[in-house]
């Protein structure tokens, strides 16, 4: 016999099969080791709930081995689990709403305005914070931002930008090299 139940656990057991009780986990639970210590087999307890023979089995071990530590709904309820991750909004929002009236030339990037791509590469080079692309965006929504990337300039513009840049550069004394990566 896999489970040999003591009359307090079985009047424990009993009591939360009474109506109007919902099938919960801890009433399928219950009902699974009630069959059990009343001889059933767990290939058939598995096959009356719908569940795998395996959870049975994990049913009846987990329940022996919390004996004497918990009482008896306690020891049928779900455990703890870890779950979706903690949201990053409260932790990106302030950082990007924070940035946005900034221009980024002021942290080194070479860009007119703020873009997901590049809020994303900021919060994970100096803020540490480690967000996908699709986060940003949808931080940016929050904040009530457009989120579309602006067209790229015509190549003549860009070499015409790069080139006027250049030349400024040369007048202020610096050297520059004419070479446009894109």
């Amino acid at each position: 016999m896999l489970l040999a139940l003591s009359l307090q656990e079985r009047e424990a057991l009993q009591a939360l099969l009474t109506p109007p009780l919902a099938l919960t986990n801890a009433v399928r639970r219950a009902q699974a080791l009630l069959w059990l210590d009343a001889g059933q087999s767990p290939e058939t307890v598995a096959a009356r709930l719908g569940v795998s023979r395996q959870t049975v089995y994990n049913w009846a071990t987990r329940f022996k081995e919390r004996r004497g530590q918990c009482d008896v709904p306690t020891r049928l309820a779900d455990d703890k689990r870890s779950g979706r991750g903690k949201t990053t909004a409260p932790l990106i929002d302030p950082l990007i709403a924070a940035l946005l009236p900034r221009d980024p030339h002021e942290f080194g990037y070479c860009a007119p305005r703020w873009t997901p791509t590049l809020l994303e590469r900021y919060l994970r080079t100096v803020a540490h914070i480690t967000v996908c692309r699709r986060s940003v965006s949808l931080a940016l929504q929050r904040l009530g931002q457009q989120t579309t990337v602006a067209q790229q300039p015509a190549a003549k513009n860009l070499l015409d930008a790069v080139s006027e840049a250049t030349d400024e550069h040369s007048r202020a004394g610096g050297t520059a090299s004419r070479q446009l990566v894109m």
